[in-house]
Formats: structure tokens, sequence, C-alpha cells
């Protein structure tokens, strides 16, 4: 039985120096030549990622399909969903940034956050499980990003000072903006890893 191969030499090679770039992946266009049948298969799927793995972490690229003026079909990647292997359930890779929380007209002092979740020191204690707030994340590079938050558990950081964790959801646009930024961050922490070998 014959076997042809989905991808070409050059596609491959694309793909195994896509991680090399210093630059954020976020838009980033894949070009190369697919078979009809595979790419109508592929623009039907509902979701398609790029899956990675390495330094400890899972990364799922979003991948979407295209189509330009000249009806050339490209596919383009997101920056990606980050978690952490080794635990028993998946678990979102957490950065630990310094970055604040505005909550009416007090700012809160983040210790962690992820792309669904913060970590958040100043908020009244006499808050309960499950109360939801609206608020502002503040980080230095960003522009602010509006959320909405859920209190999930009390929690005792370092120095007997108190904090909650939060899950949060924001607008589509300003989770792309933090995905692409928390890449960076990836980026950042993990130079090593993304060296060309």
């Amino acid at each position: 039985m014959d076997h042809h191969p989905i991808l070409t030499e050059d596609e491959l090679a694309m793909l195994r120096d896509l991680g090399s770039s210093q630059e954020t992946a976020a838009g980033q266009s894949l070009s190369g030549y697919l078979a009809t049948p595979l790419l109508e298969l592929l623009q039907r799927a509902d979701q398609l990622v790029l899956e990675a793995r390495f330094a400890g972490h899972q990364l799922r690229f979003p991948l979407r399909f295209t189509e330009g003026d000249d009806g050339f079909v490209e596919p383009r990647i997101a920056a990606p969903i980050i978690t952490e292997l080794g635990y028993p359930h998946l678990r979102a890779w957490r950065l630990d940034q310094e970055a604040r929380l505005k909550v009416a007209d007090t700012e809160c002092l983040v210790h962690s956050l992820s792309l669904d979740g913060l970590v958040v020191e100043g908020l009244p204690t006499d808050l309960t499980i499950g109360a939801t707030l609206s608020g502002t994340l503040l980080i230095n590079e960003l522009a602010p990003l509006p959320l909405c938050a859920e209190l999930v558990r009390h929690m005792h950081l370092r120095n007997g000072v108190q904090g909650w964790a939060l899950h949060f959801q924001m607008a589509k646009p300003d989770l792309e903006q933090l995905s692409s930024w928390m890449f960076q961050r990836h980026q950042d922490a993990f130079t090593q890893a993304y060296q060309p070998r």
C-alpha cells in the first residue's frame, strides 16, 4: 500500500522551526500546500489546535483558516493556551507576575495569574465563596482588561496575608491580548526550551 505524506518536507521544516521565532505567535501565518479534500475537512472542523509539549508544559495553539482576496486559504495560529503537565488534572500555567485588580475604588495586588484565574490580596475578608465581582486587571504593559470574576476560595498567602482565588472571564479580544502577553512571558521564562536544537 502506498503512503502519501500529508505535509511536504518544507511544511514539516516550517512546523519544526515555528517555536524558534522570537516574535509573538499571535496571528502568525503558516503557508504551504494542502490537498483540497484535507483542506475542506480542516475548514469544517469545529476546533483545530496545533499542540506542542516541552519544558513540562502543553501549548495548544488555536488554528483557523482564512481566505485572502486572491482566494488563497491560509492557516493561521494564535497564542497558545498553556497548561502544566505532571498533575492528575490539567492545570493552567500560572505566572507569578505583579499586577493589580481594580474593583470599584480599590486596587488589590495580584500574586498569580493564568488565563482564567487570579490570586488576589486585598479584597475584603467578609466576602463569600461564589460571590461575583466586576473589575479591571491592570498589567503595566497592557491596556486595562475588564473582567467578571467569581470567588473560588479564601487563601492564606505568605506572611499571614489573606487572599482570594478568583475564576474570571473577559471579552474575547481582551483574552486574546492577555494570551499573547502570557505566551511572551512563557518564552521569557523558558528561554532555553525555545532555542533551536
